[in-house]
């Protein structure tokens, strides 16, 4: 698995440099050239959609993904499963219906043949990875439920007054 997870980065942050060197070139051709990269608006979306689908599935196994506890004074172990159940169980809904939605999408642009409007790069095969990103995200999801055992485990813990909102 953490090959995987390393290989995801990697591709990521390529990824990521690649779009972070195409808006420099683009700034300097529109600015300074008067001539902007053809389609960088269009490879900067799809850039932006690839990287965030990819690293969706990473962030879910890792259980990194933002939490907001307003109920930081409140700790025990049932909270603490509960919490953890409701995030694999909303998480993997949520995701799943992204997944399923977004095959749809995907299908639809397909059969019309959709493609972006300058560089006509087809739509379809992102929209199809998407999906199958966020599918493996919703079963990521899941393995947060590891977790569970481990917090009925662990003795309650009490939050110090002064660094809770309650």
């Amino acid at each position: 698995m953490k090959i995987v997870e390393k290989i995801v980065m990697i591709g990521a942050s390529v990824l990521l440099f690649s779009m972070m060197m195409l808006m420099v070139f683009d700034v300097v051709g529109r600015n300074l050239l008067h001539h902007p990269v053809q389609g960088a608006t269009e490879l900067t979306e799809i850039g932006l959609v690839t990287i965030t689908f990819l690293l969706f599935p990473t962030l879910a196994v890792r259980n990194a993904h933002i939490v907001a506890d307003v109920a930081d004074a409140l700790h025990s172990r049932v909270l603490d499963v509960l919490k953890i159940v409701l995030t694999a169980i909303l998480g993997t809904g949520m995701f799943g219906l992204l997944a399923w939605r977004m095959w749809l999408l995907a299908l639809n642009s397909l059969s019309y043949g959709e493609a972006s409007p300058t560089l006509q790069v087809p739509l379809a095969p992102f929209l199809f990875a998407a999906s199958v990103l966020a599918g493996m995200c919703a079963v990521c999801f899941l393995a947060g439920l590891r977790d569970v055992p481990k917090a009925m485990r662990r003795p309650a813990t009490h939050a110090d007054p002064l660094q809770t909102i309650l």
